[in-house]
């Protein structure tokens, strides 16, 4: 059964008040992950607006990720399963550099965010996490002379560890934060003595996960970030962040 809306009518912020029902109906899981929306028309009619209006809405709910376009048979306008994350770090993306950050910055909120990821790992992970985190880090040493695709695996690993932790939230702001990081630091072509400290770390740090040591994850992971920090320093970050 199709979600009932209330009118609108055209005229200021007809377009708001649509884009915040649809919200309003999605997170309440009235029209769930997956659904589809009811066509343009129908639509219209429902909120008592034109077409032009309905898509416009449309338009901003797919440009945060909330709605997806599906073209051929049985296509149409779905709510999304969940939020992607790029839309997030696009966004940051663009604060950045609207804000004049450094990479600097960016670190940094790594430095804060990290350690306490870390820690509730190790707090809250369950079997099948731990096999996600050492599955991570084997991949990561079977790319070793892959760059691309050794950047990737280590993004994997820290993704792993936050999804370990069992809190949404910090697990999209730290996805977010690094796809960022990577964004920047893509054009590094890291050294084997690098890959293999990095390797290690994570060895280290998925070890006191596995043990439930809170202490010992967090305290491991302050001192990878403060390792990677030392290799970013060899590097010219002006070159790097073209």
């Amino acid at each position: 059964m199709s979600y009932k809306f209330k009118s609108v009518f055209d005229g200021k912020l007809a377009h708001e008040k649509i884009v915040a029902q649809i919200k309003k109906a999605i997170f309440e899981n009235k029209i769930p992950p997956g659904q589809r929306l009811q066509s343009e028309r129908e639509l219209a009619e429902s909120f008592n607006t034109s077409r032009v209006t309905v898509r416009s809405a449309i338009l901003t709910l797919r440009n945060s990720g909330l709605l997806y376009v599906k073209k051929g048979t049985g296509g149409g306008t779905f709510v999304t399963r969940d939020i992607d994350e790029t839309k997030i770090s696009e966004l940051l993306h663009d604060i950045i550099q609207w804000k004049n950050i450094s990479i600097e910055h960016v670190i940094d909120v790594r430095g804060i965010l990290e350690p306490s990821i870390a820690y509730y790992a190790a707090k809250n992970r369950t079997d099948e996490d731990i096999e996600k985190i050492w599955a991570s880090i084997a991949d990561l040493e079977r790319s070793f002379h892959q760059k691309e695709t050794f950047q990737s695996q280590d993004e994997h690993f820290h993704k792993a560890l936050a999804d370990a932790a069992h809190n949404p939230l910090l697990s999209v702001f730290q996805s977010s934060l690094i796809d960022l990081l990577f964004k920047f630091i893509s054009s590094i072509k890291w050294h084997d003595d690098e890959k293999e400290s990095m390797s290690l770390y994570h060895k280290k740090i998925a070890q006191k996960v596995e043990e439930q040591d809170t202490s010992g994850a967090r305290k491991i992971m302050v001192e990878h970030l403060v390792d990677m920090r030392q290799m970013l320093g060899r590097y010219s970050l002006e070159d790097v962040l073209k």
